[in-house]
């Protein structure tokens, strides 16, 4: 498997360190940038293009959703993936519409997160690498 890069995007230093960590010695997984600021997140996730933006803006409330979705839009080549500690139907419904491919919730080990992260990549590449007939 090809190296999938990561961007993480966590309001909170601790996870987003964890993650950082974490995630980052989890082969194929690179995280290649942090921040908690999803400003910067939209600047980052555009200049680095990564595989999958990893992303909890849940203490944003409703602003979080058009910041999904600015960041999607910041680099469409990515996966953006809502990772949050709770998210109410109505938020996972408007993450997705915002242009998240899947909502994950904290609750998962890292490995969990890691191996999943890793078949969200896979998964794009195949579908990208398809040609039409």
């Amino acid at each position: 498997m090809n190296e999938v890069t990561v961007l993480v995007i966590d309001e909170h230093d601790s996870v987003r360190a964890l993650l950082s960590r974490g995630l980052g010695g989890s082969s194929p997984l690179r995280v290649i940038a942090a921040t908690g600021s999803p400003l910067e997140g939209m600047e980052l996730a555009e200049a680095w293009s990564p595989d999958v933006i990893l992303a909890d803006l849940k203490r944003r409330g409703r602003y979080s959703t058009e910041m999904y979705g600015r960041i999607g839009r910041s680099s469409p080549a990515s996966r953006l993936v809502v990772y949050s500690s709770y998210l109410s139907p109505e938020e996972e419904a408007a993450a997705r519409e915002a242009g998240a491919c899947v909502c994950l919730l904290k609750g998962m080990s890292l490995k969990e997160l890691a191996d999943r992260l890793v078949e969200i990549a896979a998964e794009h590449r195949r579908v990208n690498s398809r040609t039409p007939v």
